[in-house]
Order: structure tokens, then C-alpha cells, then sequence
């Protein structure tokens, strides 16, 4: 009979270490509402209004991600490969030296074609996520465009899929626009992800405040204020904004 190794401290720190691998957008009052951010293994639903920042979120979580040692795939149906890398660039948050070097791989995944086409697009998908060895982040921005083709079962079946691979160690992140789902919908999608986050623009006095507000996430302790606001900046990125400077 083999002994079995017994586990060094190095082991443990390496496996603690592991563990510790949050994936935040590294803005302190967001991570502070994250618990410190998005665990690994786990599947966020991301939805936003229009304009209320959902992509450079998105991706500013992807630019954690690389700073941690993910190598990440980015799905994007709104914009081409170039423009994210320009796009990210303008907001301090570079991307390109992770594409060039292999970290970060970027595909150009449009699901507003017909019915047909992105049922295929997001079977081919789910596949390269169950196979793939080379990424241990995966995004897609945006499934909006599902929801239009197939009804609340589909998405959720999706979303379903998606949960179980979670579930044997891939870590994906998925995101959509807020006015294309019912309050049905989200209440049960929110039951399958492990995380949700929402986008909001809100009036707050005379001014116009985006809002990150977070619905859940697997593993953090609900706070009472679990809504930040924040600007988006060019040259900046986002930035937190306080409420009360916000209101004066």
C-alpha cells in the first residue's frame, strides 16, 4: 500500500493561495460589496441598462482576472476584437500585452442572426467551455440577443448548462441588457447563477449616477449598502463616486 504524501506547508499555501484567486474589478468600494470579489468556479449573470456601463464592467473583471494569473476567452457580440483592445486602452485598463502574449483571447461571437444561427453559436460555445484546457474564464457580452430568438425556458436552460460546468471547475461570466428579461425571468435565473450583479442609471437630485448594485454572490456576507455608484471616465475608467457627493 502507498503512504499517502503528507501535505506541506508550501502544499498549503499553494492550495490556499488558489483559493484566494477572487476575480474583482479592483475599485475598493466595489470589491468591499463583492466580498472581495467573484469566487473561481463559479457562473455571474451581469445585466445592465443601456449606457449604465455593463461591457467596460464587464471587462474591467477581466482585467482583475489576467492581474490574478487567469487566462481568459471573451466572447463579444456588440463590438469587434480591435475596438475591446482600443476601447480598453482609452480607459487605462490595457488588454493588448495579455492578447499578444496568449493570456486573453478575444471571439467575435454575434448571436443576432437568425434563430438557427445562435442556437448553433451558443451549442458551440457551451462545447468549447466543457473542452477547453487553455482559459479558465470565460465571457460572453452579451446572451441578449437569445432571449429575442427563444423563450424564458431556453435561456434558462442555458443559463442550467452553464451552472454545471461551474460546478467541475470552469468560471464564466455572462452578461445581459436588463430591459430584455421580465421579473419572472430574472427571479429564476438568479436562482441558478452564483452570483448576480445589476447596471442601473438612476436620477438621484438632478443629476444622472450609474449604479452597480450587487444581488448576490456565492460565499460574501450580504451588507446592508450593497449598491455603489460610479463614473466612467475616459483616460480613468470607473471610479466610485460617493452618494452624498453624488446628491450634492
Amino acid at each position: 500500500m502507498v503512504a499517502e504524501r503528507e501535505m506541506l506547508p508550501e502544499d498549503e499555501e499553494e492550495e490556499e493561495e488558489q483559493q484566494q484567486r477572487l476575480i474583482a474589478p479592483g475599485i475598493l468600494e466595489m470589491d468591499k460589496r463583492l466580498g472581495g470579489g467573484l469566487p473561481p468556479s463559479s457562473l455571474t449573470l451581469i445585466e445592465g441598462d443601456p449606457d449604465a456601463g455593463k461591457s467596460v464592467f464587464t471587462l474591467q473583471l477581466v482585467h482583475g482576472a489576467l492581474k490574478e494569473g487567469y487566462r481568459c476567452a471573451v466572447f463579444v457580440s456588440e463590438a469587434r476584437a480591435r475596438e475591446v483592445l482600443e476601447q480598453m486602452d482609452g480607459f487605462s485598463m490595457p488588454l493588448s500585452d495579455y492578447y499578444l502574449l496568449g493570456r486573453l483571447a478575444l471571439f467575435e461571437a454575434d448571436f443576432r442572426g437568425d434563430r438557427q444561427q445562435a442556437e448553433l453559436l451558443s451549442t458551440r460555445f457551451l462545447q468549447h467551455v466543457a473542452s477547453c484546457r487553455d482559459y479558465e474564464l470565460f465571457v460572453v457580452d452579451s446572451i441578449t440577443p437569445l432571449i429575442f430568438n427563444f423563450d424564458e425556458w431556453y435561456v434558462l436552460s442555458f443559463l442550467a448548462k452553464c451552472k454545471e460546468l461551474a460546478d467541475v471547475g470552469q468560471t464564466i461570466i455572462v452578461t445581459l441588457h436588463s430591459y430584455a428579461i421580465n421579473e419572472s425571468l430574472r427571479l429564476r435565473a438568479n436562482s441558478i447563477v452564483d452570483a448576480h450583479l445589476r447596471l442601473r442609471i438612476e436620477e438621484l437630485g438632478k443629476q444622472l449616477v450609474r449604479t452597480l448594485e450587487v444581488v448576490k454572490v456565492r460565499g460574501a456576507v450580504r451588507t446592508v449598502d450593497n449598491v455603489v455608484s460610479f463614473t466612467v471616465e475616459p483616460g480613468v475608467g470607473i471610479k466610485s463616486v460617493p452618494i452624498t457627493r453624488t446628491k450634492a
